[in-house]
Formats: structure tokens, C-alpha cells, sequence
């Protein structure tokens, strides 16, 4: 393998062995830390050179127009940073070729690098210091004041110690010292703010999953210990998994258990009625809501339904699903066969369908055709869920126009931001006869995004 030295001298790096080699490691090292300082000037020099101002809306942390109800309107830099132009991050993402919250984090973190954190900045500038360091202290100090992040720039100078650990010790005690009400039992930064309970489909293994809790340590001690409750209740009926394991199992027992509770007190009523709404309740003993779609052919999808749930072994087909991702036909055979009764199977995609409505809005089955035929935005290296963005009619509908105008191959899956940013930005885009789309920004630049992923087009200027 032939690599290039400092002094652009070629060697086979098969050929290397002890001092020569640890000489090139070094070189190496210094090379990343120069290309990580080159990236920073690049981004400010991005930034600064496309500033907000009269008549120009400063790009923000969210997703659509500034103003509108559920955006996140905070600017990109914290406290003491200036203002960038409207859709500077999506130029950076599509050059860089990473997603627009990654854009918008790197910028963020060079902006606040810059003015809140000037000491850190300038070991970075004389590469005394890893720039993945220093972004890291970007973010972590974003949310804190000027003077707290400046207080925590100074202190962190005097020591010279830049380890994670030495960083996340001067966080805390610069939040300890001008904003005392953040800390949460003296144990870190996280307080009610971050409450929240996540699952995460995408972390383990197939059909297994992760569940995040931040809450009250009360509230989720006694939770815990209803958990052990239940899973030590299940090794004396018989369960020989292990603790871990039964304790896993027990969420479900408990969710179920909950929801024949709530199903026993209405039972009073003949159908059950809804205390608050006076609507019919559906009986159901699980309390699961999400709505799964399965691509796979309508013949493997009836014998799931039959009950068929027992495939021999290496006969099972791979399939993809919104929730789970990649899945065997054996896994969701058996997800039909816990569920029982509460499972509403509902074989009607078509993704290839031909047809057009006359009215603005798709209606239902239509935007689920193109959900189902884009799993995510469609725009250069989104990889946002269709299910959650805004359907576009890629040629812009025109009240006056012609019938017809909705319809699948002119709609497709874009995420608010990305939405206002083909609507406002200058971009536009096509899509192809074989499914992908075309990209061209404001600048003559462009891109193929594929089923397989995002491909700069080697002609781009």
C-alpha cells in the first residue's frame, strides 16, 4: 500500500517497522489535528461570510419557518455568538455530506468555539489541542451563559488538562457556580428538562430493543421495584430465564396487566364507553398502538396471517419494517401471534400504483404509498423517517393548473426543514424514472440520492 509522507516522500507502508513506522503514526497525528483545525476555519469562515441581518432570517435549530408553532427558533450559536443566514447549514451539510442536524451541531460548536471558548480556540490554532476535544466543550457549555462558558475557557487554560474527565469536572463546577438550580442532587446536569422515556428499535439485536427513562429517582425507583417484583414473580411460576432477562419480560406483564385493568373498569357498560368521550371503547389486552408496515409479497403475508407463525429452519425471508428495520418473516409471525386479537393486519400498498387526485392534499392511502415506497427524507444524506415529514409536490401545485396534479411521482417525503428549504432556499429537484432523485442547490452543485444513499455527481463545479 503506497502512502505519501510530510515530506511527500512515497513509501510502502508494508515495508515500515520501528522507529520509521511510529515516525509516520506521528505524522499522522499531526496531519489529523491539522486537518481538524483546517475544517473549523472553513465552517466560520462559512459562517461569518453569510450573516443574518435586514431582510435576511438567521438559520435556527429548528425545523420550519421561524415563528411557527413546535420550532425550536434558538439560534444556531449560544449566548455571545453572531448570527448566521437561513440555510448556511444545509449548504455545509450537502458539501460535507452529512445530515443537517449534524451540520447544525458542527456549526453551532465552531461558532461557540470562536466567541465563547477563545482560550480552547487558540490551542487548536497552535495544535496543542485535538479539535473532537474542543467541539466537545462546544457542546456540552452551549446552553450555559457567556460568562459561565468563559469561566469554564479560563479554567480549563490554567490547568492545561483537557481530558473528557478534566472537561465534564469543570462543567459542573461552572454550572455549580452561576446556575446552581441546574444541578440535580449534586449529581450531574441533567435535571426535570430532560425528563422523558424513549425506546430505541435500531440498538440491539433482531427483535430486541432499547428503553430509556430520565425521570423523577423516586418515581422510577418504585417503578424498578415493581419490575423486580414481577420478574421474581416469574421464576417461582417457572420461568428459568435469568434475572436480567425476566425482568425485561416483566414491562410487558405489567403494560398488559394495566390495560385489562383499565378494559375491567368500564366493563359496567355494554359496549364499553369511553368516560370522557362517551365513544365505544375496543376491547384489547395490550396496550400496543404503533402501526407496523412490513414490505414483503402479499403470498408470505397471508400465510403470516393464517397463523402460520413456525418456519423451518433457514426458511425464513428477511423483510424490512418501519419500526424494527431489517426482520424475518419468523419474528413477525410470532409479534402476530402474541398479539392475537390486537393485531389489525392490512395488506394495501401498492407502491407501483398509477393515480392522481384533483385536490392539493393526498389522501391517506396515497401518502402511504409513497411512505412505504421512501422509508426517509429524500433529500442529500437525510436520513429523517418519511412517516414524520411533509409530502412535496415536487413540481410546486398550481391552483389554475391542470387535473391530476397530486399523485405519487409528484409527491415525495422531505422534512420540514428541508421542505422550506426547496420552497425558500434556491434548491431544486426532480425524480427519476428508476426512483432516485436529483439535487441541484443555488450554486450549480449536485446530487443522486439513491435507495443505497446520497451520491455527489462527479460534474459538480
Amino acid at each position: 500500500m503506497l502512502e505519501v509522507d510530510a515530506a511527500l516522500h512515497p513509501f510502502e507502508v508494508s515495508d515500515l517497522g520501528g522507529e520509521a513506522l511510529l515516525d509516520l503514526v506521528t505524522d499522522a497525528r499531526h496531519a489529523e489535528w491539522r486537518a481538524g483545525r483546517r475544517k473549523l476555519r472553513l465552517a466560520y469562515q462559512l459562517c461569518v461570510t453569510n450573516p443574518a441581518g435586514p431582510g435576511i432570517d438567521p438559520a435556527t435549530w429548528g425545523d420550519g419557518l421561524p415563528g411557527m408553532a413546535g420550532d425550536y427558533d434558538a439560534t444556531l450559536g449560544g449566548e455571545g455568538t453572531p448570527l448566521v443566514a437561513r440555510f448556511v447549514v444545509e449548504d455545509w451539510a450537502a458539501a460535507c455530506g452529512v445530515s443537517r442536524a449534524a451540520a447544525q451541531q458542527f456549526l453551532a460548536n465552531t461558532l461557540d468555539l470562536h466567541h465563547r471558548l477563545p482560550r480552547t480556540h487558540a490551542r487548536v490554532e497552535g495544535l496543542e489541542l485535538e479539535s473532537w476535544k474542543a467541539l466537545r466543550l462546544a457542546e456540552d457549555t452551549h446552553d450555559l451563559s457567556l460568562a459561565c462558558a468563559r469561566w469554564i475557557d479560563a479554567f480549563l487554560h490554567e490547568t492545561g488538562r483537557y481530558s473528557c474527565a478534566a472537561m465534564a469536572k469543570a462543567v459542573k463546577h461552572g454550572v455549580a457556580k452561576f446556575h446552581p438550580d441546574r444541578l440535580e442532587d449534586g449529581n450531574g446536569l441533567r435535571g426535570r428538562d430532560d425528563w422523558d422515556v424513549t425506546v430505541d428499535h435500531e440498538a440491539g439485536a433482531e427483535g430486541t430493543s432499547t428503553l430509556e427513562a430520565i425521570g423523577s429517582s423516586l418515581d422510577l425507583a418504585k417503578f424498578h421495584d415493581l419490575v423486580c417484583d414481577e420478574a421474581t414473580t416469574l421464576g417461582r411460576l417457572g420461568d428459568g430465564d435469568s434475572l436480567g432477562q425476566r425482568k425485561a419480560k416483566a414491562l410487558a406483564v405489567i403494560a398488559d396487566r394495566q390495560a385489562t385493568l383499565d378494559l375491567l373498569g368500564l366493563l359496567d357498560q355494554d359496549p364499553p364507553v369511553h368516560p370522557d368521550t362517551g365513544k365505544a371503547v375496543a376491547r384489547r389486552r395490550s396496550y400496543l398502538k404503533a402501526r407496523l408496515f412490513v414490505h414483503l409479497s402479499l403470498a408470505d403475508l397471508a400465510t403470516l396471517c393464517a397463523g402460520t407463525a413456525t418456519v423451518p429452519p433457514g426458511a425464513a425471508g428477511v423483510v424490512a419494517t418501519n419500526l424494527f428495520g431489517p426482520a424475518t418473516t419468523t419474528l413477525i409471525g410470532g409479534y402476530l401471534k402474541q398479539l392475537g386479537a390486537d393485531a389489525r393486519v392490512t395488506p394495501v400498498i401498492d407502491t407501483t400504483r398509477t393515480w392522481a387526485v384533483d385536490a392539493h392534499d393526498p389522501p391517506t392511502a396515497m401518502r402511504e404509498q409513497v411512505v412505504a415506497r421512501d422509508p426517509h427524507c429524500v433529500h442529500p444524506y437525510c436520513a429523517r423517517a418519511s412517516t414524520s415529514c411533509d409530502l412535496d409536490h415536487i413540481v410546486a401545485f398550481d391552483d389554475t393548473g391542470p387535473p391530476g396534479q397530486t399523485n405519487p411521482d409528484n409527491l415525495a417525503p422531505l422534512c420540514r426543514g428541508h421542505h422550506v428549504l426547496k420552497t425558500h432556499g434556491g434548491w431544486r429537484y426532480q425524480r427519476n424514472r428508476d426512483g432516485t432523485y436529483t439535487w441541484t442547490n443555488q450554486h450549480g452543485r449536485s446530487w443522486l440520492v439513491t435507495d443505497t444513499g446520497t451520491i455527489e455527481l462527479t460534474d459538480n463545479p
